[in-house]
C-alpha cells in the first residue's frame, strides 16, 4: 500500500526532513502538485476586455474554486464561459460539466468554436443520494487534474451543500492547472465560502451584469461589471430585439388589414421576423 504525503509549501522543510531521514517510506512524498493557497499567476482568458482587465489573473483564476451565484438557470450562465472552452477545446485539452440542467447541443458548441469531442457531460441529479455521488464525481475529476475546466451545477434539486463540502471541493483544485467554476443559486450569496472569486450573474434584454461579492487580492469592493449581451449572445440577442419590435408593431395598431395595405404590414413584419 503506497502512501501520499501532502503539504502546503509552508511544509516544505517537513517534507524534505521526511525524505533525507525515511527515503523508501516517503518515495511518494509530495507537496501535493503544488498544492497552496495562493493563486497561480496567470488565468484562463474570459474573452471579455473588460473581465480580463480587472481579474487579477487576467482571466478565470487557475487551481482555485469560483462561484457564479445565479438565481435561474438558462439565463446565459454558459455563454459567459463560451470563449474559455472555444480555447481550450482548440488546445485538445479536455473539459468536464457536471450537473448541467439540460443537455448540451453539439451543433450549437459548434458554432460557438467549441469542440463537443473535448467535453464530459455529467447529468444532472435530483435525489439526495445522486447529489453526494455529482459531488464526489467532481472531487475525483478536481483531484485527478485531468480536465481543464471543470463547470458543476448545484442549483438542481435543492442542493444544500455544506462548508465542509465546498472546502473538500476547493482543496481538491488548489495546485491542479484547472479552472473550477461552480454555479450555485443566488441565494447562497450570505454564506461563506472559500472560492477566490464570487460574484451574482443576472440578465436583461440588454446586459449581461456581474455582481462581484468576493475577489482574491482585490480591495474589499463589490463592483457591478456590465457586459453587452448583443456582443455575448449575439443570436439571442437579435432574436430578443425582433421580439420587442414586433410587440411595439402590435401595440401600436400594425395588424394586417383589408386592402393594398396588407402587403406593406405584412412585408414589413416579415423584415422583422427574419
Amino acid at each position: 500500500m503506497e502512501a501520499y504525503f501532502r503539504a502546503p509549501s509552508r511544509h516544505a522543510e517537513l517534507v524534505t526532513r521526511l525524505k533525507a531521514e525515511a527515503p523508501e517510506t516517503a518515495r511518494h512524498v509530495t507537496l501535493g502538485s503544488g498544492a497552496t493557497d495562493e493563486p497561480q499567476e496567470g488565468g484562463v482568458p474570459t474573452g471579455f476586455a473588460v473581465l480580463d482587465a480587472w481579474l487579477p489573473w487576467g482571466g478565470w483564476p487557475v487551481g482555485g474554486m469560483t462561484e457564479i451565484l445565479i438565481d435561474r438557470t438558462g439565463i446565459g450562465e454558459l455563454s459567459l464561459l463560451l470563449p474559455a472552452m472555444s480555447r481550450l477545446a482548440a488546445e485538445k485539452r479536455p473539459i468536464a460539466l457536471i450537473g448541467a440542467p439540460h443537455e448540451l447541443f453539439a451543433p450549437a458548441l459548434t458554432q460557438a468554436g467549441v469542440d463537443p469531442k473535448q467535453i464530459t457531460q455529467i447529468h444532472p441529479c435530483a435525489t439526495a443520494r445522486e447529489t453526494k455521488a455529482l459531488l464526489w464525481s467532481s472531487e475525483q475529476i478536481l483531484l485527478s487534474g485531468s480536465a481543464a475546466l471543470v463547470l458543476l451545477w448545484s442549483t438542481a434539486g435543492g442542493m444544500d451543500i455544506s462548508p465542509e463540502a465546498l472546502r473538500r471541493l476547493h482543496l481538491a483544485c488548489l495546485g491542479r492547472k484547472t479552472t473550477f467554476i461552480h454555479y450555485r443559486a443566488a441565494c447562497c450569496s450570505m454564506q461563506s465560502s472559500p472560492a477566490w472569486l464570487r460574484f451574482g450573474f443576472s440578465a436583461n434584454d440588454d446586459t449581461l451584469d456581474l455582481q462581484v461579492f468576493k475577489c482574491r487580492n482585490r480591495p474589499l469592493a463589490r463592483p457591478l461589471i456590465t457586459l453587452d449581451r448583443a456582443f455575448v449572445q449575439a443570436r439571442l440577442s437579435a432574436h430578443l430585439q425582433a421580439r420587442d419590435t414586433l410587440r411595439e408593431a402590435i401595440d401600436e395598431g400594425l395588424a394586417p388589414v383589408a386592402g393594398p395595405a396588407v402587403s406593406r404590414q405584412a412585408t414589413s413584419v416579415s423584415a422583422v421576423l427574419q
